[in-house]
């Protein structure tokens, strides 16, 4: 009898050996398991990351880029607006010179008459004042101090096409025609549009800094 119940706890222990083994190995399996998953985990958060990172500096890169490009467009698209407004206001005037001419000649005779008197009042004597085709009887009918054309020939000749006057001199050439006073005072138009211009641009240029 005795032996009997040594064979069964014997084989008792034997079966409660082979369960903790088997616990064990199930417990060193899911311990693998487990660390091959959280490794697998940190690997993909780390490619993940990566990624990201790259993703995040191509953006910036591309930001960058754009804003270069929208700054460099933006700063040609007011060089030439800058140009053509320019190049527009004083084919404006030249249009309005021409219309004033055919349209309005007793308009344009009485600013003609101020144009002479002010240039023959700057230049000595003889002197010799050019004016347009046309224009040298509207002038001598619509000149106010006459005493300003003593010693003074007028003569008509092709000048630029604006009108106005200009006297000569043996010693010197005065220009009074409508073109060349534009351009004594196109620099002072194209300094404060230039100032307008950049105001606007610095903003913009603020806003796109932005983006």
């Amino acid at each position: 009898m005795t032996g009997g119940k040594d064979l069964e706890s014997f084989k008792e222990a034997l079966a409660r050996e082979h369960l903790e083994k088997v616990r064990l190995l199930e417990r060193n399996r899911d311990e693998e398991i487990a660390d091959l998953i959280a490794a697998r985990r940190l690997s993909v958060q780390k490619k993940v990351s990566a990624l990201r990172k790259e993703q995040e500096e191509r953006f910036r890169f591309l930001a960058a880029e754009k804003r270069k490009s929208a700054s460099a467009s933006a700063g040609a698209f007011f060089l030439s607006e800058f140009s053509n407004l320019g190049t527009s206001f004083g084919e404006e005037l030249r249009k309005m010179a021409e219309t004033l001419r055919s349209s309005d000649r007793e308009g344009y005779g009485r600013i003609l008459a101020r144009l002479a008197e002010e240039v023959l009042g700057a230049c000595g004597r003889p002197a010799v004042l050019l004016v347009e085709k046309g224009d040298a009887e509207l002038l001598r009918e619509t000149a106010g101090n006459r005493s300003l054309f003593e010693g003074v020939e007028i003569r008509e000749a092709n000048l630029n096409g604006w009108g106005g006057c200009r006297a000569e001199t043996e010693n010197e050439i005065l220009d009074n025609t409508l073109l060349t006073r534009w351009g004594r005072m196109s620099s002072r138009f194209s300094l404060r549009l230039s100032r307008l211009m950049h105001d606007s641009f610095t903003e913009i240029h603020r806003r796109i800094s932005q983006l």
